[in-house]
């Protein structure tokens, strides 16, 4: 693949994604969908392809606007990832598909994720000390996470990262996350098993403080300071920024120790089944 140098120049990618059997653990309403972290890694994958010299630790303007569904069959998915070099450094990735129409006379392109892969950029933010993420105050529950991927993220065993108890408050919900233990690229954005898990602790804050099942439609930055490794526990911690009946916004923080791996700033989850799924009424706030 020739490596594009020039600024502003946009470059079509081509590739597929290798459907490995624990992927089919990520599914929604009877239908095996990409993951959205396994999706990054597909576009940061494609940056490093075409562009070997910018640093993908740093992203930010991340949408996840379709999901992408895996059918039964398949074992290698083709996708094309659309890249632009910015005026700044940065890489704008795009990941698409190409539908066909039942005739197949006509055919139209996809966007199911995207993300903009920054050279330099600020990196200022709040890191609160380790003491105030690991506790949490106020009125605070713990629910098993046997309970939690049986009643409020029922994937399957590969997608069940969060373990032991996870905490959960008005201020924010707090669990420890496995680092997991498939086939997953660790290699360029550390393990995709402590994100996702990260995700599942934000959706199972919205189910009782919210009364929506929300999955991850974006987010405002990433920072990777160290990568996540698999067969490693880690802290995960997330804190909700704004709450509305249309998207739900945290911060989230992975911790290994009293290290930081990750900051996620900006989190967007929404309930894109339009109310298909919802909480059971034991989980919610509003139903004690």
């Amino acid at each position: 693949m020739e490596i594009v140098s020039r600024l502003n120049q946009s470059r079509r990618y081509r590739c597929d994604i290798d459907i490995y059997p624990y992927m089919r653990d990520h599914h929604l309403e009877g239908k095996v969908i990409l993951p959205a972290v396994e999706s990054l890694i597909v576009l940061a994958r494609a940056v490093k392809t075409n562009y070997p010299q910018v640093e993908i630790s740093y992203l930010k303007s991340a949408g996840f606007p379709r999901f992408l569904p895996i059918a039964p069959d398949t074992t290698r998915q083709p996708v094309i990832v659309d890249l632009k070099n910015m005026d700044d450094g940065s890489i704008d990735a795009s990941l698409l598909t190409s539908l066909k129409s039942k005739t197949g006379t006509i055919s139209r392109e996809v966007e199911h994720a995207r993300a903009e892969f920054c050279v330099a950029g600020p990196k200022e933010f709040f890191m609160p000390p380790f003491r105030v993420v690991d506790k949490l105050r106020g009125d605070c529950i713990s629910v098993p996470s046997i309970t939690i991927y049986r009643e409020l993220v029922p994937f399957g065993t590969a997608y069940q990262n969060i373990t032991g108890d996870l905490s959960v408050a008005s201020e924010g919900a707090l669990a420890y996350i496995s680092g997991g233990n498939r086939d997953a690229d660790e290699n360029l954005l550390g393990s995709p098993f402590p994100l996702d898990a990260i995700m599942h602790v934000a959706c199972v804050w919205g189910q009782r403080f919210a009364g929506i099942v929300s999955f991850p439609v974006g987010f405002e930055k990433r920072i990777i300071y160290q990568k996540t490794k698999k067969r490693e526990e880690y802290l995960g911690r997330v804190v909700p920024v704004s709450v509305t009946k249309e998207l739900l916004i945290f911060d989230a923080w992975i911790y290994k120790d009293d290290v930081m791996c990750e900051y996620i700033k900006g989190v967007k989850m929404k309930d894109v089944t339009k109310g298909r799924m919802s909480p059971p009424d034991w989980i919610r706030k509003d139903s004690e």
